[in-house]
């Protein structure tokens, strides 16, 4: 060592030890630089450092030859997950045939892309258990992460943000399942009766509809959508009634799929008139309860309303797609429908520079709920002004409606029948790709040809079809009395061996024998049980199994882990038939009002 040197370690004391390493005899030196040139002993330096917490979702950089991602594989706990990107396609295409490459595939943990970061890249996420995972870990292996440095670090970021997005959307179906199966009971009695939108098949066949959000801009909307009345289908969302109603506007339709209360709190002092609800079976009660029976209800993607529908006879069931925004609905009902094209108002997906979310004649202003902070907004291209801002919700809802911009509009699909002509007439709102800015006087010269004459007369066929379609609840009840003692003996059955294992009144045989008594019970009906699978007893189930992952990694005797097992499946499954059950003794209740106040 110099001089310099010396006096460095003096003052750093700590750092001695990596120094002397560092100034080895040359022999030595020249050992690691050959150790460093050997790939294999490269990989093992690597792979010794790595360490992954329990539950750990592995984002790692470049496919290669394979052999850093089955030495992640080997550091990872069994509960992991890893996906791998590669930049290169045509890496990608030639790793494919590899002998390794299918072994990867095999391997349930593993998951691998190439492309554009885009939703179909992630599509592969929605396979693997995403709840289970709670950690997030980016994985450098640098000979390849440095060959496409942003392409990796892009893809680290949105792979936290993607699986962070489907962890939500998976903890919402599992968490609020038992919330949307007992609205779907208690609005059975009526809905199970009402028309699909597959009823009205064409019904509005080139007619134009416009789709009206709650966003601002849907103040400066009013007078356009006075002048459209009845030269297109005009369709409001349960947040927008109130101010369409009030501005002098008459929906034909309006849109309302949330679950909870605040739903119906866009219906408060509103006059309905003639207007139809469209709606899934799992919306809000009362707002069912508003519209008697001038409701059209979607049944698809719903275990128990498919199978009522199907009951009832109504075998052509409606895709309505729902992604968390109602407006997002309008896409399917149009095509449905028949419309032409797709005109958003009040579709601002973006707040207004003093930091307002809403219309001004709104329940979320009344509420105090109206306004955000623009200081922790996102900045994005707007209509008519180079950037707005946008709140993190409705940045999600903005990259929605661009993905089904791409999947409906017919600019898209040039050599497909059907699709809509999609235009944005929100001034101050984001821009939406493959969803043109309009201003109102352009929009009046394309809905101006439309007679207004003949839309009336296409309203009235729709609401003659709807006054005369009811169904007899007797086409159904036998059924629904069928299903509901179903409940009833599994819920009997699992909370009488859930209570002997409680008090220690029953042994582990006894308890074995229970759980395949229970299990052939479930199983007798199969459309039984995924009705229940799809209820309160998804979340229950999903508590008892992850409880039981837990459990098993502490070092507990065997009877003792299986005793707690049977205890705890026996509670699940009696709590989510409890609770499916007192949805339907709900329901019994309020069918039994609504006969009286008839």
């Amino acid at each position: 060592m110099n001089r310099l040197e010396e006096l460095f370690v003096e003052k750093h004391s700590s750092l001695r030890a990596i120094l002397e390493e560092a100034f080895h005899e040359d022999v030595e030196l020249a050992a690691w630089r050959e150790q460093a040139r050997d790939p294999k002993l490269l990989l093992e330096r690597w792979a010794s450092g790595l360490r992954f917490p329990e539950d750990s979702a592995i984002a790692l950089s470049g496919v290669g030859d394979g052999s850093h991602i089955k030495a992640v594989l080997e550091a990872m706990p069994e509960s992991g997950m890893v996906f791998c990107a590669e930049a290169d396609p045509e890496r990608f295409k030639a790793f494919l045939r590899t002998s390794v490459a299918e072994e990867l595939l095999a391997d349930p943990r593993v998951a691998l892309g190439t492309g554009p970061l885009d939703e179909r890249f992630f599509e592969s996420l929605r396979s693997f258990p995403v709840m289970d995972f709670e950690h997030a870990e980016p994985v450098v292996f640098a000979p390849l992460f440095n060959e496409a440095e942003s392409y990796y670090s892009e893809f680290f970021t949105e792979f936290a943000r993607r699986l962070d997005v489907c962890r939500k959307l998976v903890g919402t179906l599992i968490s609020k399942s038992g919330l949307w199966q007992g609205n779907s009971i208690r609005n059975l009695p009526t809905l199970a009766r009402s028309p699909d939108p597959m009823e009205f098949f064409g019904a509005f066949d080139g007619v134009p509809m416009i789709m009206a959000g709650a966003g601002p801009s849907l103040d400066e909307s009013l007078d356009f959508l006075r002048w459209a009345q009845d030269r297109a289908v005009i369709v409001a969302g349960n947040s927008s009634i109130r101010a369409l109603v009030n501005g002098g506007v008459r929906p034909h339709f309006v849109l309302a799929a949330d679950p909870n209360r605040t739903t119906d709190s866009g219906f408060e002092g509103v006059e309905l008139g003639d207007t139809i609800l469209i709606c899934p079976f799992m919306v809000y009660p009362a707002v069912v309860e508003r519209f008697g029976e001038n409701v059209i209800a979607w049944a698809k993607g719903n275990e128990l309303a498919s199978y009522f529908r199907n009951a009832a006879g109504v075998q052509q069931l409606a895709h309505v797609t729902e992604h968390g925004t109602v407006s997002a609905c309008a896409f399917d009902i149009a095509l449905i429908f028949g419309c032409s094209s797709l005109h958003f108002v009040g579709q601002d997906l973006a707040v207004r520079s003093d930091g307002r979310l809403h219309n001004s004649d709104s329940f979320y202003r009344d509420e105090g709920k109206d306004v955000t902070n623009v200081e922790k907004c996102r900045w994005v291209e707007g209509n008519t002004v180079d950037k707005v801002p946008v709140e993190e919700k409705l940045f999600v809802y903005l990259k929605t409606f661009e993905m089904m911009a791409r999947a409906y509009a017919k600019e898209m699909q040039p050599l497909k029948r059907g699709g809509l002509v999609l235009y944005n007439h929100s001034r101050l709102g984001a821009k939406v790709e493959h969803m043109p800015y309009l201003d109102f006087d352009q929009a009046k010269q394309r809905l101006d040809r439309f007679s207004s004459s003949s839309f009336r007369q296409k309203w009235k066929r729709v609401q003659r079809t709807l006054s005369r379609y009811m169904i007899g609840w007797g086409k159904i009840e036998s059924l629904y009395l069928e299903l509901q003692g179903y409940l009833e003996s599994i819920c009997s059955l699992a909370l009488r061996h859930a209570m002997a294992l409680e008090l220690g009144e029953s042994d582990q045989e006894t308890a074995r024998a229970a759980k395949s008594e229970l299990l052939d019970l479930i199983k007798a009906n199969p459309n039984f049980e995924a009705i229940m699978d799809s209820g309160q007893l998804q979340m229950e189930l999903y508590v008892y199994n992850r409880t039981r992952l837990l459990k098993s990694r502490k070092k507990e005797g065997a009877q003792s882990v299986e005793h707690e097992a049977l205890k705890d499946y026996f509670w699940a499954v009696a709590e989510g038939s409890y609770q499916t059950l007192a949805a339907f003794e709900g329901s019994l209740l309020a069918k039994a009002k609504t006969e009286e106040l008839r």
